[in-house]
């Protein structure tokens, strides 16, 4: 009897842990909230190297997922000028080595001697901060003082300012600017 019993309550235990499709059940409520998210990294001398920030950050510890609301990445560099991103949402690897950003996605480059400022608009951002690299998988709208550029998308080195556009690229030059 006590075998059926604990044969009974194993059987009971592992059906409420597994559904009846047989997939682990994902947690659906994050596992932290933090509001008004700040965080800066250094290199090892302590020199600032970028910023993320974050209306909310919501962490899931059943996927180690890390999600952003109005999200806001910095890169900071003294001699290549600094590039910030602002989104509606973000998605952080679970390594920390991407940012994801999503909806209304602005990248601003600040202007430096011989380089004006520029906007870049575009729906999805993938920022690898470690690499100093920003990928947009789809259209982008660029524009600085001289140019207006569309293309089918982009990836940006932010340390040697150097965007690659790839797919059907548009440009208008503006004259009289810059």
């Amino acid at each position: 009897m006590l075998l059926l019993l604990a044969a009974l309550s194993f059987w009971i235990e592992r059906s409420v842990q597994i559904p009846a499709n047989g997939m682990l059940n994902v947690q659906s409520e994050p596992e932290g909230i933090m509001e008004n998210f700040d965080a800066l990294r250094t290199d090892l001398t302590g020199k600032p190297h970028y910023r993320l920030s974050a209306q909310k950050l919501k962490h899931y510890a059943g996927s180690r997922r890390t999600e952003l609301e109005h999200p806001r990445f910095v890169q900071l560099d003294v001699e290549a000028g600094e590039v910030s991103v602002e989104a509606q949402l973000a998605t952080v690897s679970p390594d920390g080595n991407q940012v994801d950003l999503r909806g209304n996605v602005v990248m601003e480059r600040a202007a430096r001697a011989g380089q004006s400022a520029m906007s870049l608009r575009t729906a999805q951002l993938q920022v690898f901060p470690e690499q100093d690299l920003m990928r947009a998988p789809g259209a982008v709208h660029v524009q600085d003082d001289t140019i207006n550029v569309r293309a089918g998308s982009m990836e940006y080195d932010t340390k040697r300012r150097v965007i690659k556009l790839t797919g059907r690229v548009q440009v208008r030059y503006i004259p009289g600017k810059g």
